[in-house]
């Protein structure tokens, strides 16, 4: 009777804490209205999902899947990502195998991940161009707490034998060409059969569950508020150094910048910057809960090979609820304020983007004299290419 009643005491807990970790969504404080309030609750919904998957799901070390969750939607997620985990137990050694050959950036982190509580702690932070093509592009990267024999074929890494998750992420620049890694993770050394879950370790991962939902939707939407509350709104001044955001599950490899955008219906924010020389770079907006907008069938988010410099070499964007008519506009899909964020990955410098707020009858006189403009239907053609394409990345 006593692991009995452990099992439906966490159960409980998990179902008294998935109703009462939800308050923040309605804290007068946040100062939104119910449609946004109405997606902070799919925000909570979505974290519970990628709660259960990571712990629940895809939580054996010894037999890992490498595998994604569609949508993440996970602390302002790159529209250009597919972002996958497993769990990996770095006493024993892992290969990572695959081909990436057409896949803009691929990066490997192992790291603790937990957001919310503690601070994310990163052993390791790897990626293209520095992993090794070993032949038709593919690798073979071997995670081990064992030195390097000198006789493997790719990449060795010897880490700490600690539990941790490998994370992966691809970036795809341009999602006509670019296609998802072929890629499969092993356990080298796995000494236990895979089996179902023992009530003991199931009342424990239930737990696990009620405290990742009870901290990590509010850590993230506390982390994009206090953009507004520090007063970083419509600005990047406060943005003076690289900074790659690894206490938070960044990559040392790229160069985040960050702040609270608030644009009326009739106005814009003119994003301007010269990107630096880079392997890929791109823009994007979030909501208040930090996640990003709905990229699939919007352009909320510009990329290196989705927008278009001027023959200054300057990237002049437009960010605002109408279109403008040009080919750099990004979508704020009616949500009036959030996260604006940009990346430089692997790039030589990290310029700081300034903004400048106006209305939408302002934006031609601040436009380069030989921007093109687009029609309503290249618009239309332009998203149902965006939208075949972002489904296709996820094999929806």
């Amino acid at each position: 009777m006593g692991v009995e009643h452990d099992l439906r005491a966490s159960w409980d807990r998990l179902c008294d804490t998935l109703k009462d970790s939800a308050d923040y969504v309605f804290d007068p404080e946040l100062n939104v209205d119910v449609s946004e309030q109405a997606e902070g609750l799919r925000h909570h919904l979505r974290m519970f999902f990628l709660a259960v998957d990571r712990t629940l799901e895809n939580n054996n070390p010894q037999h890992p899947e490498l595998g994604w969750t569609y949508p993440s939607k996970f602390g302002q997620d790159n529209p250009d990502g597919l972002y996958q985990t497993a769990p990996v137990d770095l006493s024993h050694t892992y290969r990572l195998t695959g081909r990436i050959d057409t896949v803009r950036y691929l990066g490997l982190s192992i790291l603790n991940f937990v957001s919310g509580r503690g601070g994310i702690t990163q052993q390791l932070n790897v990626g293209t161009p520095d992993l090794t093509d070993i032949g038709d592009g593919r690798i073979d990267v071997v995670f081990s707490p064992d030195a390097d024999p000198g006789n493997h074929i790719g990449d060795w890494y010897q880490v700490e034998p600690e539990p941790s998750r490998l994370l992966v992420r691809q970036f795809f620049s341009d999602w006509r060409a670019e296609s998802h890694a072929e890629l499969h993770l092993e356990c080298l050394d796995s000494t236990v059969p895979p089996s179902r879950l023992d009530p003991v370790r199931t009342a424990t991962l239930i737990d696990e569950v009620a405290n990742e939902i009870n901290t990590v939707p509010k850590f993230w939407t506390d982390y994009a508020v206090g953009y507004r509350d520090r007063g970083e709104i419509n600005t990047y001044a406060h943005v003076s150094a690289k900074y790659s955001g690894e206490g938070l599950g960044g990559s040392d490899q790229q160069a985040y910048g960050g702040c609270w955008y608030e644009v009326g219906p009739d106005e814009a924010l003119l994003f301007e910057v010269t990107p630096p020389n880079c392997l890929y770079w791109n823009i994007q907006v979030g909501d208040i809960w930090f996640q990003s907008l709905d990229y699939v069938n919007l352009p909320t988010t510009l990329n290196d090979s989705q927008a278009r410099l001027d023959p200054d070499g300057v990237l002049r964007v437009v960010i605002s609820h109408q279109d403008p008519g040009i080919q750099n506009w990004i979508a704020l899909g009616g949500c009036p304020h959030g996260a604006l964020t940009y990346r430089w990955n692997n790039a030589d410098t990290a310029p700081v983007p300034s903004l400048s707020l106006m209305s939408v009858s302002e934006i031609d006189g601040r436009l380069h004299p030989e921007t093109p403009r687009l029609s309503t239907d290249d618009r239309a053609a332009l998203n149902a290419e965006r939208r075949r394409h972002a489904l296709r990345r996820f094999t929806r």
